[in-house]
């Protein structure tokens, strides 16, 4: 399998990966000094899905909430003597349909109210590789990330994907390139079945997601670029 067919192979369907009330989260004190939007998909949070054995509510395939990306970098925050809120906010159904500009509008409307100080963007994994020739991804996902800093204030971090995602992760490096925003490389993780929670479900999908030691390493992997942001 060649790294470019890695995405699609390792993927949940994007679909129901939270119910249309529950796009949106939000954690700790709005008054923190540091409030952290986190945009992404299953490896950020998805809900309980029985049927293919996944019963947490948080990042595919974490072991429990306080493993999972996400909470490894709060709790980062925490422990360099921080405070700070989070926003989290599940995109698949935008990744699904990046094309179509009703999306953010129709799912995503209250987050830009949320002033965040720091957006997170980890999404592409389900971004259909067949519409790339379509649709220019790479402007969607610019114009998605300022829908989300509506005050042009944010501090911005992006990533590639877990699983090496060829033109996908291509369009998020020209958007890093061209707005000056920090990219942190992940896809080598993917690379690694030791990053994944394989033998811990029965479904390939699920297991292929990264396990406590996968998240642990895109929470080390963003750190060192969110700290320089964080206000102590």
């Amino acid at each position: 399998m060649s790294k470019s067919q890695a995405i699609s192979a390792n993927t949940v369907p994007a679909e129901n990966q939270i119910n249309a009330n529950k796009f949106v989260t939000y954690e700790g004190s709005i008054t923190s000094k540091n409030r952290i939007l986190f945009l992404g998909n299953s490896i950020t949070r998805h809900e309980p899905k029985i049927e293919i054995g996944w019963e947490n509510d948080c990042g595919m395939s974490a072991s429990c909430k306080d493993k999972d990306y996400v909470h490894r970098l709060m709790q980062k925050v925490y422990d360099i003597g921080s405070s700070a809120s989070c926003c989290i906010t599940q995109l698949a159904e935008w990744e699904r349909n990046y094309w179509d500009n009703r999306i953010l509008g129709d799912y995503y409307s209250e987050v830009p109210s949320y002033q965040p100080d720091i957006i997170i963007v980890r999404v592409v994994e389900n971004v259909p590789a067949d519409k790339l020739s379509v649709y220019s991804f790479a402007d969607a996902y610019e114009k998605m990330v300022d829908f989300f800093n509506e005050n042009n204030k944010a501090k911005i971090i992006l990533t590639t994907s877990f699983w090496y995602a060829g033109e996908r992760d291509d369009a998020i490096r020209s958007v890093a390139n061209k707005c000056g925003y920090p990219l942190v490389e992940l896809g080598h993780l993917g690379d690694m079945d030791e990053m994944k929670a394989i033998g811990l479900f029965e479904h390939d999908g699920v297991a292929a997601h990264p396990g406590d030691k996968g998240m642990e390493a895109i929470a080390e992997a963003i750190w060192p670029v969110l700290k320089g942001f964080i206000k102590r």
